[in-house]
């Protein structure tokens, strides 16, 4: 067993155990929120110790030097004193200067943030309800372009954040926010390279933000967003992306719609995985960006490989729920 001390208590982890599951198991309150390394809600401090490599995979380099760590990842080896990171050196604030719904379900949260702000489109950011409980969320605008931050919020049932942000929060209210993280993001060099975005649901916020970047950086490639949703009634930025449709000639929009009655181009009735693999028969060279819930984002990178695209030019953001609401 391996021994990490918190508040003046000496904790033992069973093997493989890590400090967030040890931490909850003894009833402290510890933020956290998808508990598999991506959201980064539970970061916390080492006093004194030896981290292992994976509880700080993903965080910038700052961070890195100031002990900063994954609780959720960190099974560690070696006796550990840790302690709760201070929310003042991760947080900063943001008003809300855009609050609408996009359909029955979505909300378009624009925040402003105050100071600066560096994030690429596509990557998330978390946005807390109070100290100990935090979302993450993609974002949809472009830095260069926009001076905003744009998230697109599904109404979850039962939903401590989601419906606070859907029902309480207002224009002009101040939201807490952590730095935005993740390496689903467009990145110049090749504006020839063709580009497929594929995803369900709110994930399209990522998929819109990356194509727009690019886009707004002069990408002469083609780029293909394939939207995948139930009804058409949840393609909640059809019309905006028909619209980018007609004025990007290398922009191409395909809405696949699993209940239809009636179809007209973009929208077909062919599956996602359908869809992605008959827009991209030969994508050995492109790149390829899948958002959306792990299972789907997992069927789409598998097939995409098989069909010939290049592990590295894969760049996946699964949606994971929060462990509680």
């Amino acid at each position: 067993m391996t021994v990490i001390v918190f508040d003046d208590q000496k904790i033992e982890l069973e093997s493989g155990q890590t400090v967030l599951s040890a931490l909850l198991d003894r009833g402290y309150d510890i933020p956290n929120s998808c508990q598999a390394g991506a959201c980064q809600t539970c970061m916390m401090q080492v006093v004194e110790g030896e981290l292992p490599e994976k509880s700080q995979s993903g965080l910038k380099d700052t961070l890195k030097a100031q002990g900063y760590f994954l609780a959720c990842s960190c099974e560690p080896q070696t006796p550990l004193s840790i302690k709760v990171s201070q929310a003042a050196d991760l947080r900063s604030q943001a008003t809300v200067v855009g609050h609408d719904c996009l359909g029955a379900d979505v909300l378009r949260l624009r925040i402003k943030p105050t100071g600066t702000f560096d994030f690429y489109s596509g990557q998330y950011l978390t946005v807390w309800k109070s100290e100990t409980v935090g979302r993450s969320y993609s974002i949809a605008s472009v830095a260069k372009r926009d001076d905003y931050v744009e998230l697109h919020i599904r109404r979850i049932k039962d939903g401590v954040v989601s419906n606070w942000l859907h029902d309480e929060v207002k224009v002009g209210d101040e939201l807490q926010i952590q730095s935005a993280t993740g390496s689903c993001f467009y990145i110049p060099g090749t504006p020839e390279q063709n580009i497929l975005l594929a995803g369900t649901g709110t994930g399209l916020a990522p998929l819109l933000g990356i194509a727009s970047d690019a886009l707004h950086q002069g990408h002469s490639g083609d780029i293909h967003l394939i939207h995948g949703a139930l009804t058409v009634d949840d393609l909640y930025l059809h019309q905006l992306l028909i619209d980018m449709a007609s004025q990007h000639s290398n922009f191409n929009y395909y809405a696949s719609v699993l209940k239809v009655e009636q179809v007209l181009p973009p929208v077909t009735t062919e599956s996602l995985q359908g869809t992605v693999l008959a827009v991209a028969d030969d994508p050995a060279d492109w790149k390829v960006y899948l958002c959306g819930s792990p299972e789907i984002v997992g069927q789409l990178k598998k097939a995409i490989f098989l069909a010939g695209a290049s592990m590295k030019n894969i760049y996946t953001d699964p949606f994971i729920s929060a462990h509680s609401s």
